[in-house]
């Protein structure tokens, strides 16, 4: 309980604000500002995974109990994860590789996309998952999740529908209609390319779906103890290193998704820096500086993806899957409400019947 209110409840309040934010205020923030006044997204999404670590890191001091924790014994056990036991580590690169170039595509996407339709189709990473799922955890699904997946693919290709297209279909459905729908999506952006923008969405949900299946496998993988070789012996004898059994045994479980979390950002980091930074955007960088026009948005918007994943987390432990569809659902409600408002959006008769879909086939798959 916090405040009164049941701990599943909150963490889905603040799931429902993260979900709306971080799409509505990274639009705000590549759409309404001259271009050569943008930030780099490729710097924001390393800096992301920066404070990602730094929360990850400061959650596991808190964990280490009362009388126990201690900053030496934080680096030794950052030390044992991270490099001693190399071989667990290595293990997160390729999922760190595949979600730093789904962060990416998101900035492309959100640059492209209104909101309500990035919001919409950005769930098609549900499809993705179930698909990858099967395929690599050889998952069985029922009967009533292939129905809501089917529901899913038809529900967003409504939502994005040309508008010649969507004006034919409503028309046939409802009679001679006159619906109007703005030139750019509903957006301010004047230099946008829906086709680049779904591309991008797309891309992302194939690869949200591959890294997070992956994710899931190491993390259920029995974790291998590393052997090392001394010289302290004349014979250097070879010994088994083995971790260090903590009095609290609940302390492991609690912190594996953490010290993961730390494993990843940390491939994030260094490939985001060599790879995006430097050879993507090296030359502003080297010009303008990392944080060329930075604002306080900026720092919201890096902020709001930085936890985004910690809070889904936090879901996944303390509410259930059927709660988390409907937090999706009205996420995506809430985001496409705000877009009339701060975008001037207009739904256009496919894009409310799409989603209606999309939110039913949400909540369908959590059963």
């Amino acid at each position: 309980m916090f405040s009164g209110i049941p701990i599943k409840y909150l963490s889905l309040i603040i799931l429902v604000v993260q979900n709306s934010a971080l799409i509505l205020v990274m639009r705000y923030t590549r759409t309404n500002v001259l271009e050569d006044k943008l930030y780099l997204a490729s710097t924001a999404v390393v800096m992301s995974e920066v404070l990602k670590a730094t929360v990850c890191i400061w959650v596991l001091y808190l964990n280490l109990g009362t009388r126990k924790r201690s900053l030496q014994r934080l680096i030794s056990l950052l030390n044992r994860e991270l490099i001693l036991n190399w071989r667990e580590t290595t293990k997160l690169a390729l999922p760190a590789g595949l979600y730093l170039i789904q962060n990416n595509l998101q900035y492309v996407a959100a640059s492209n996309l209104d909101a309500a339709t990035f919001q919409v189709t950005y769930q098609l990473k549900i499809l993705t998952t179930a698909f990858f799922s099967v395929i690599i955890l050889q998952r069985n699904l029922s009967k009533l999740k292939w129905i809501a997946l089917a529901l899913l693919t038809v529900g967003i290709a409504l939502v994005n529908l040309p508008k010649s297209a969507s004006n034919a279909i409503m028309s046939y459905i409802i009679g001679s209609v006159n619906l109007q729908e703005p030139e750019a999506s509903g957006t301010t952006a004047g230099n946008q390319s829906s086709t680049k923008g779904i591309l991008a969405v797309l891309t992302a949900c194939l690869l949200s779906g591959l890294a997070g299946v992956y994710f899931e496998k190491i993390l259920k993988a029995p974790v291998k103890k590393q052997s090392l070789v001394t010289g302290e012996d004349e014979e250097s004898k070879r010994v088994l290193y083995r971790r260090e059994e903590d009095e609290d045994e609940n302390m492991t479980a609690k912190n594996q998704i953490w010290i993961r979390n730390i494993q990843m950002s940390f491939f994030s980091v260094m490939l985001g820096l060599v790879f995006v930074v430097m050879l993507q955007d090296g030359a502003i960088v080297a010009e303008k500086g990392f944080f060329v026009n930075y604002t306080v948005l900026t720092w919201v918007v890096i902020s709001i993806q930085a936890f985004g994943g910690l809070i889904v987390a936090l879901v996944v432990k303390y509410a259930d899957n059927i709660l988390k569809g409907f937090a999706t659902s009205i996420s995506i409600i809430l985001s496409s409400i705000v877009s009339v408002w701060l975008f001037h959006f207009t739904f256009s008769g496919s894009f409310l019947i799409g989603a209606a879909m999309v939110i039913y086939a949400t909540y369908l798959y959590g059963l």
